[in-house]
């Protein structure tokens, strides 16, 4: 074979693809080429890098197990060369094709001379998915606590004077104080509360701390995002949180300390609808959604970072509307929870997402309880709408009267779905069991989880049912680990990143989690919970959360796409519209969740 042919071939293959032509054509001139027939066996000597022209290959372990099976432009070889370990494996030509041998020498100089070769091949090594991408540098959107708040804790006991307090705030030229009892935190003090709750009442100056502090007061983790501390500030009308590391107090946070951080931050937006006192503002305010995302994609957000923030802004609107909906209706007559469902619970929304919620009442939903409460859902429902959060097609919407129940109503339905797991049930598991508390009591909404997550725990015939349910769908790769595509209903071909990528990691560890009684409902964090409960391996849960990552941002890239061509957001995408390193994290995806379905079907259906 010609060098020029080989050449030809590198420069259509990943990740040679990157070099320039004189490097294509040094390599290639390095290149030997060796033909197979059917049923000849390769020598996979540990000394050279093995990449497929054409033909097929079978790659079997030591055990005469099928591992994979190598086509055109897959490698074998680079994990031998980049350890200098030997494998036992063996490789034998299943349909006739052409082998390129790289000498080890070459492999190793390629990976030298050009860093995109070397990075490319220790991630496919490590598996590690997440980091094919380049390196990004810290975004201003990802900002944490911790980012802008020093440890620096300015405390004070509540026996102390109200003159302690000034003097020490004055001291340290601060505007509040930790209270503190036995290094607990039990209140704050703010030089407002100075001002109206001890000179506007002519207290004396002895007076203690524990008369006029401000009890149990809302924090936040210093591991938290930055937006997510705008939220809370924004919702409760707070400008002083106490900040956490390991549960104890390390420090505060200040609405001036945001401020004087990033005064153009674009997740401002929060606080826009916070301060909102009708729903054509907070219908204005949604109109910067998609600006938004685009400016979080230019700032290179990675996908997970991005949902988390889509959904927080989902949260506040939905926080907003009920307090906008309760200033026409007046108090509500007992506790409730808002509950949502699905990819809002989950803190991974995308662009596309429509409504998934509920109610959770302290009482039954009669007489005047189930008239107040379907007012509000409407109110609340059909503002959400008009903010851009589509009606759900599917009415899983606390507008529909069977998804506004008691905390007696909702234990005993989801008692059923356990106890007889019907195709009906499953189905439901599916959306309801990913659930979390947008507004309201969340002592209710404890309460609800505690009880579902003691049946499921308990209820080897529903995880076996919802597992058979989680294995009805497979990842669209086939035997030779080519793409399956399939059609939309306009005849557009591509692969359904959500229905047969990311919604298979989600449904699957969700019953690695109703098995193991886990109350995270975030994808991630439940991966990160089950090593910790030494649920699934921590190589198993590194897999699933590299995969889930790149399927993510490969969606969320897709839909940043549609949005500047103008096009209606979409999870369908042609494998052809992109790199071909991003081909390789998709196959590689693919396998990852195979794999895990393969592990999740041994574990819950082996005995029944």
């Amino acid at each position: 074979m010609e060098v020029a042919d080989v050449t030809r071939f590198l420069a259509d293959t990943t990740p040679f693809d990157q070099l320039n032509e004189a490097a294509l054509a040094q390599l290639a001139s390095q290149i030997n080429v060796h033909y197979y027939q059917a049923h000849d066996r390769v020598n996979v000597s540990s000394d050279r890098l093995i990449l497929v022209r054409t033909g097929i290959f079978t790659l079997y372990s030591d055990q005469q197990q099928l591992l994979t099976k190598l086509q055109a432009g897959d490698f074998y070889g680079y994990q031998q060369l980049l350890t200098g370990l030997t494998d036992n494996d063996t490789l034998l030509c299943e349909e006739d094709g052409l082998i390129f041998f790289v000498a080890a020498d070459a492999f190793h100089q390629s990976r030298y001379q050009y860093k995109n070769l070397d990075i490319f091949f220790q991630r496919l090594f490590s598996r590690r998915l997440h980091q094919y991408r380049e390196q990004q540098q810290s975004s201003r959107f990802t900002l944490k606590i911790s980012d802008i708040v020093q440890q620096r804790k300015i405390a004070i006991r509540p026996e102390q004077s109200v003159q302690d307090a000034a003097r020490l705030m004055s001291d340290a030229r601060v505007s509040s104080l930790l209270v503190e009892e036995h290094d607990k935190l039990v209140g704050i003090i703010t030089d407002r509360d100075l001002r109206s709750r001890v000179l506007a009442h002519a207290l004396p100056a002895n007076t203690q701390i524990s008369q006029i502090m401000t009890r149990q007061p809302h924090s936040i983790d210093r591991h938290a995002y930055l937006y997510e501390a705008v939220q809370q500030m924004s919702q409760y009308n707070i400008h002083h949180l106490p900040v956490l590391d390991q549960g104890l107090c390390c420090g505060m946070l200040t609405a001036t300390d945001i401020i004087r951080s990033q005064q153009d931050h674009p997740v401002y937006l929060i606080g826009e609808i916070h301060r909102q006192t009708n729903l054509d503002g907070l219908e204005r305010c949604s109109q910067h959604i998609a600006d938004l995302a685009v400016t979080l994609s230019k700032q290179q957000v990675p996908a997970h970072e991005a949902g988390h923030i889509i959904t927080t802004i989902t949260d506040a609107l939905t926080q907003r509307l009920i307090y906008l909906a309760q200033q026409q209706l007046g108090e509500a007559p007992c506790v409730f929870s808002w509950l949502a469902f699905g990819s809002q619970a989950r803190m991974d929304q995308s662009l596309n997402a429509d409504q998934d919620n509920a109610l959770l009442l302290e009482k039954e939903p009669q007489g005047e309880v189930g008239d107040y409460f379907s007012a509000l859902a409407e109110f609340v429902c059909n503002g959400l709408a008009q903010c851009g959060i589509t009606l759900c097609p599917g009415n899983i919407m606390a507008t529909n009267s069977e998804l506004r129940l008691s905390l007696k109503g909702w234990s005993g339905r989801f008692a059923r779905w356990i106890a007889t797991p019907t195709p009906d049930a499953l189905l439901k598991a599916s959306i309801f069991f990913d659930l979390r508390v947008i507004d309201g009591s969340k002592g209710l909404f404890n309460a609800l989880q505690e009880d579902i997550l003691q049946r499921t725990a308990q209820a080897p015939l529903f995880l076996y049912h919802l597992t058979q349910t989680a294995l009805q769908r497979t990842a669209p790769l086939g035997l030779f680990k080519n793409f399956i595509l399939e059609q939309d209903g306009k005849q557009k071909k591509g692969l359904d990143l959500k229905k047969r990528g990311i919604s298979l990691i989600t449904d699957l560890v969700r019953v690695y989690a109703l098995s193991a009684g886990i109350h995270q409902v975030n994808t991630r964090s439940r991966l990160a919970k089950l090593v910790t409960d030494g649920v699934i391996s921590s190589k198993d849960s590194q897999d699933l959360q590299d995969a889930f990552d790149v399927l993510a941002q490969l969606r969320w890239e897709k839909h940043q796409h549609d949005l500047a061509q103008g096009h209606n957001v979409t999870n369908l995408l042609d494998p052809a519209e992109i790199s071909g390193l991003s081909r390789h994290q998709l196959k590689d995806s693919f396998a990852v969740i195979n794999e895990a379905q393969s592990r999740l079907k041994q574990r819950f259906c082996r005995e029944l």
